[in-house]
């Protein structure tokens, strides 16, 4: 199995961690910016976007489908509740930070990259946006400790390095989203850092940043 993705990607952390906690053996290797356009990678995904998984002979892209066919293809441990209400909570809070957030923290992030955020409209607008999403999700969430109960599931993969985004990239903007602010997150946030998956994803995360 072979997992083609960026280390500092929100959307490559769900895959990653949904394989490390089934406990399947994967490859990652590291790659350039330059390769999911290059012709290697096109011949797999046309699309030319990470994550994409290589399963055997079976290739699938977009983070939330990938994580759907691992449960589907390598059920135990489960990462969805076993009652519809539940697996339809954990999908909303996917669908969630990828409709919603995720694409939010990418603006943010290449702001700073791109020279938006000098303009001084942009940064309080969108930092706005971002604190008003993590008010809607903190009143949307009772972790007990993981956002849907006792059991890790796909809800909490999804958030995992968003979450770890939030506090660096508002911080960056000069207005911070405060644990006070989201007090239920942050609790969660600390009962997930717990978990060796991760752990691992985070440590990573922050190394490719800093090369």
């Amino acid at each position: 199995m072979k997992l083609f993705q960026f280390p500092h990607s929100h959307y490559s952390a769900k895959v990653t961690i949904a394989l490390l906690e089934k406990g399947l053996v994967f490859d990652a290797p590291a790659l350039t910016s330059a390769y999911p356009k290059s012709p290697e990678f096109l011949a797999l995904n046309p699309l030319g976007k990470f994550p994409f998984l290589q399963d055997g002979d079976f290739g699938i892209g977009e983070s939330e489908v990938i994580v759907e066919y691992l449960e589907d293809r390598y059920p135990q441990p489960a990462l969805l509740p076993s009652t519809p209400e539940g697996r339809a909570r954990s999908r909303w809070i996917s669908r969630f930070h990828d409709l919603y957030l995720g694409p939010q923290l990418s603006t943010l992030y290449f702001g700073l990259s791109d020279g938006r955020a000098s303009d001084p409209a942009f940064p309080a607008a969108e930092v706005d946006k971002l604190h008003e999403l993590m008010a809607l999700l903190e009143s949307h969430v009772a972790p007990t400790p993981y956002l849907l109960g006792e059991s890790f599931t796909l809800a909490d993969a999804s958030l995992v390095l968003s979450f770890w985004y939030v506090g660096l990239l508002s911080k960056a903007y000069h207005k911070p989203v405060l644990d006070t602010a989201i007090p239920k997150l942050a609790q969660w946030f600390a009962a997930v850092q717990q978990r060796a998956s991760v752990i691992q994803v985070l440590e990573k995360a922050q190394a490719s940043l800093a090369a």
